[in-house]
């Protein structure tokens, strides 16, 4: 892909705009199947082990998905490939709250995690393009969309279950809006093809691979917060139950804000500082976390533990236009894969700490494994800058 193919797309507002929408897209989308966990596993009145496998599906279908992904850029644009897994789906969410049995659940969940997993690497591609053919630093603000794509799901969907409305009319209609985005935006999305001589394959291959390490980590570390916060405050800190939620809900907010500034940021300091500052701070912003007693201390930090990690992972993707062993599309592709790999290794990574030692000990793997994360950033620096 050259300099001068990348100038020429489209770059404005409208198209950056729309790629806003999409990361929104994709957060909703998301969150309305996990807000419908709770009703899908008491409709099927199945326990937590068969509701693993139903997860599962959602996981391995995703990580299937993203590197076929960035090969099918090669056969499809950037704008038919996020409007149809939009729209797939918004139409797998729709379905879910209306199936009978365990096994009707397995094909819509595979179709759900790979729809998410495509999507996913879609935006992501659609972003970098745009970034790099305006000048402009743009990731963070994207992924803080998919944030309040998170946020407004879940606030609409409890808000209408307390109104009383079923779970299927509720899915229906947060598919309805996934629909009403695409038709309002659908049309700005990047008409962008791969290069059809490109590499065949999406596995990645020298700076990419230390970067998705990178990825992996910040992905399996915030997963860890949210998988084991609320286990950390109430089981080792001795925080009431109804108090526990007050630690995420700090986390999720604080990653969110940090994303709306975090382009600046970047414009001001370059990826270096940003990248080695925030995983220091999150190192010992998880320490910090094992350490504290209080509900006040425990807030605070996992306030700043959300400031700290959220604009890693937009930076990861932003490097990846310095790396040349790759066609951009397939190291987009490799980079989500690997990312989600950290969601998938992590509660089981995590949960086996935990089950040998202490929930605190939890945490304090996560900043010793988020400091190895700030040793090799130095060495991708080094790397970037000899290449």
């Amino acid at each position: 892909m050259t300099e001068s193919f990348v100038s020429r797309l489209p770059a404005g507002r409208r198209e950056i705009h729309a790629a806003k929408s999409a990361f929104f897209v994709s957060g909703f989308a998301f969150a309305t199947w996990v807000m419908m966990i709770p009703a899908v596993k008491q409709c099927l009145a199945i326990e937590a082990d068969m509701m693993s496998l139903l997860l599962l599906c959602i996981g391995v279908s995703s990580c299937v998905a993203m590197p076929a992904a960035g090969l099918a850029t090669r056969y499809a644009t950037c704008r038919r490939l996020i409007t149809c897994a939009s729209l797939l789906a918004a139409a797998a969410v729709a379905a879910l709250p209306h199936l009978p049995t365990f096994f009707a659940h397995v094909p819509v969940l595979l179709l759900l995690g790979a729809s998410v997993g495509t999507l996913d690497a879609a935006i992501n591609l659609n972003a970098v393009l745009l970034e790099r053919a305006s000048g402009q630093r743009i990731m963070s603000a994207m992924h803080a969309f998919y944030c309040m794509g998170n946020f407004l799901a879940a606030g609409c969907f409890s808000a209408l279950a307390q109104a009383g409305l079923p779970v299927g009319w509720i899915a229906a209609l947060h598919a309805g809006a996934i629909a009403l985005l695409l038709a309002v935006y659908g049309r700005r999305f990047l008409a962008y093809r791969a290069d059809g001589s490109s590499r065949k394959t999406a596995l990645p291959r020298g700076i990419v691979i230390f970067l998705g390490v990178l990825c992996c980590i910040s992905f399996l570390a915030e997963g860890g917060v949210m998988d084991w916060g609320g286990v950390l405050l109430t089981e080792d800190k001795g925080i009431p139950l109804s108090s526990a939620g007050f630690g995420i809900t700090a986390f999720s907010v604080a990653e969110f804000l940090a994303r709306l500034p975090g382009d600046r940021l970047v414009h001001r300091f370059g990826e270096k500082k940003v990248i080695l500052a925030s995983t220091v701070s999150a190192a010992l912003c998880f320490a910090a976390v094992g350490w504290a007693e209080t509900l006040p201390l425990l807030i605070l930090f996992f306030f700043l533990l959300g400031l700290a990690v959220a604009n890693v992972v937009p930076v990861l993707y932003s490097l990846l236009e310095y790396q040349t062993v790759m066609p951009l599309h397939l190291a987009v592709a490799a980079l989500t894969s690997m990312g989600y790999a950290g969601i998938l290794l992590g509660p089981a990574f995590l949960g086996f700490i935990a089950h040998l030692s202490h929930i605190s000990v939890v945490f304090d793997a996560l900043a010793a494994l988020v400091f190895c994360q700030f040793l090799l950033a130095v060495f991708i620096f080094r790397r970037l800058k000899r290449e």
